[in-house]
């Protein structure tokens, strides 16, 4: 909450800015050195943004050039992008409102919010990299990490999220009958899944239960793991879909899928193994699949 307030405060300072006709700040006329000040103030559907630039002596100053503006949500995502180039008589007198002292010359423009996609954010604000490119070649950078964007739903990411898996999944469709149960691998890929808020990616590995014997039986795996080409082991983790510890009833099935956290996404094959059930002799039977992901 305290970080909220101050952000607001933050908010409604940068409201009190904007153009004016009042006390004029003198421009030095020298070649911009650094980027003084560049932030962002919503106004109903519009971002207004604006930037000053200083000389090597820190005084208020002007500049042809070229701007280009690059808007992130939380994770980096890029949600706008935008260039143009801007001359030194469009930069206007800034000041305070309230008390109209100047605060130099700068340039703005707006961005419609409708322009900006939407993204994860969880104060409602992304950040927006400027870069502004001299006549000469040189290069000045500034962010603004105060940037209202849309941000998607808990229901809308996750809902995004299910679509991808679905989009990148690979087909293994492989079962396995040993003992009163058949268990069917039908697909596996990376996931990224939402849990508490936040979003990170695992292994996922979609399967179906099926009880083929004629009494309810526990379905409880042990060992469950994925090993990968340099034969490093992964644990399946919390937030899978399958109930690990259920009574299952002859002839039912049940769908659902695991987790595994730190499998490398630039492995072409993986196996997928786990106990299940007991033969004859109380030896556990292993369930084994070999998983192709080209």
């Amino acid at each position: 909450m305290k970080k909220q307030l101050i952000l607001l405060g933050i908010i409604v300072l940068l409201l009190t800015v904007g153009l004016s006709g009042c006390t004029e700040v003198p421009v030095s006329g020298k070649s911009p050195a650094n980027i003084n000040q560049f932030m962002s103030v919503q106004e109903g559907e519009l971002i207004r943004f604006y930037f000053l630039l200083e000389d090597k002596d820190g005084i208020n100053t002007v500049s042809d050039g070229n701007v280009r503006i690059e808007i992130f949500d939380n994770i980096n995502s890029s949600l706008y992008y935008q260039e143009f180039n801007v001359k030194a008589s469009e930069f206007v007198d800034y000041a305070f409102k309230i008390s109209g002292t100047g605060i130099g010359k700068a340039y703005e423009w707006r961005v419609p919010i409708e322009d900006i996609e939407k993204g994860i954010s969880i104060l409602g604000f992304g950040k927006a990299v400027l870069t502004f490119t001299t006549p000469d070649d040189k290069t000045l950078n500034a962010e603004d990490t105060l940037v209202p964007i849309h941000s998607y739903t808990e229901e809308e990411l996750e809902n995004m999220y299910e679509a991808e898996y679905e989009n990148s999944s690979t087909a293994v469709n492989k079962k396995i009958t040993k003992g009163n149960f058949e268990i069917t691998v039908s697909k596996v890929g990376y996931f990224n899944n939402r849990l508490f808020g936040v979003t990170n990616q695992y292994f996922r590995v979609d399967m179906e239960v099926k009880n083929v014997g004629s009494e309810s039986e526990y379905f409880l795996p042990s060992g469950i793991a994925i090993i990968d080409s340099q034969s490093i082991q992964y644990e399946y983790t919390y937030g899978g879909t399958l109930d690990i510890l259920s009574t299952v009833y002859p002839d039912v099935t049940k769908t659902g899928y695991l987790l595994f956290e730190g499998v490398p996404n630039t492995e072409t094959s993986l196996r997928l193994l786990f106990e299940l059930g007991y033969d004859e002799n109380f030896n556990p039977y292993l369930f084994e699949y070999d998983i192709n992901l080209l």
